[in-house]
């Protein structure tokens, strides 16, 4: 029995996956950091080369998000965590904008959940740019 549940696709995981492959390129572009291509993948291959390719640039760019990973957690641990500043700022502008502009990314993101998603997609950018972010990145997006 718990043969067959493993087996089976998590559906809500597969509705997910192209609303998470879009909040990864938002934090990446928010960061600054350019991207090729802003596709969502279609297919299991589509989806393999686009982790291959994500988590190269991410460890390229590590030493951008551990900065920004950094400043978030100072202000964080500080005692005005309303007040954000300098990349963390800049991130989470950028973020919000492009989350509402840019066309094929556009997500629409409840105003009160907005800081939180894009800070909970900066600290995802930081696991995914370790040397095993491919591994978290293909669990993450793995069913396509």
């Amino acid at each position: 029995m718990l043969e067959e549940q493993e087996n089976l696709i998590d559906v809500e995981k597969v509705n997910n996956t192209p609303h998470r492959i879009k909040l990864i390129y938002l934090g990446i572009l928010a960061l600054g950091i350019k991207l090729e291509s802003t596709v969502i993948p279609i297919s299991k291959s589509e989806l393999d080369i686009l982790i291959e390719y994500l988590a190269e640039l991410l460890q390229k760019n590590d030493e951008l998000i551990r900065r920004a990973c950094s400043l978030l957690e100072q202000i964080d641990s500080s005692e005005n965590t309303n007040y954000y500043y300098g990349i963390v700022k800049d991130y989470l502008d950028k973020f919000l904008l492009l989350s509402q502009s840019h066309e094929s990314l556009s997500i629409e993101i409840n105003s009160e959940i907005q800081n939180s998603l894009a800070l909970k997609t900066l600290t995802d950018l930081l696991f995914y740019s370790s040397k095993s972010g491919k591994y978290f990145l293909k669990h993450q997006l793995q069913c396509l």
